[in-house]
């Protein structure tokens, strides 16, 4: 399954090895950001975050998974909650720890803990429900 792990920006490295976890489950993880790179010089700031962006939004439109970590508040993670739900229809919304505004509780599932998390993800998708065929 691909997922996408939405987080603030400065919890990039504690998302890490949540993405190792998710990897070694089978899943295909799509949140480039958490190694995200410096600024190249040849491109202006507007340029740089226009050009983030735009990978970003792609990333959460393609997941079929969406996992907010709700550790920390951040204006980008609002945003991608944002378009994940508005894509309620193609694709799972997961909110892992407590929630922390009202549209959190439009997920389809608000989770404890990331155990928690790959517990379930163990339990509900096998390897071979994600070799074999899309969930959705």
């Amino acid at each position: 399954m691909k997922v996408y792990i939405s987080a603030s920006f400065t919890n990039r490295l504690k998302m890490r090895p949540v993405r190792d976890r998710l990897w070694a489950l089978g899943h295909t993880v799509v949140s480039s950001w958490i190694d995200e790179t410096v600024k190249p010089d040849f491109l202006t700031s507007h340029e740089w975050g226009r050009k983030l962006a735009e990978k970003d939004r792609a990333e959460v439109l393609s997941a079929d998974l969406f996992l907010l970590d709700a550790e920390e508040i951040s204006t980008g993670k609002a945003v991608e909650l944002g378009l994940a739900l508005g894509q309620f229809h193609l694709k799972l919304v997961w909110i892992v720890g407590t929630p922390k505004h009202l549209f959190h509780h439009l997920a389809d599932e608000i989770i404890q803990d990331w155990e928690t998390c790959f517990k379930k993800l163990e339990k509900q998708f096998s390897s071979h429900d994600l070799k074999d065929a899309s969930i959705l």
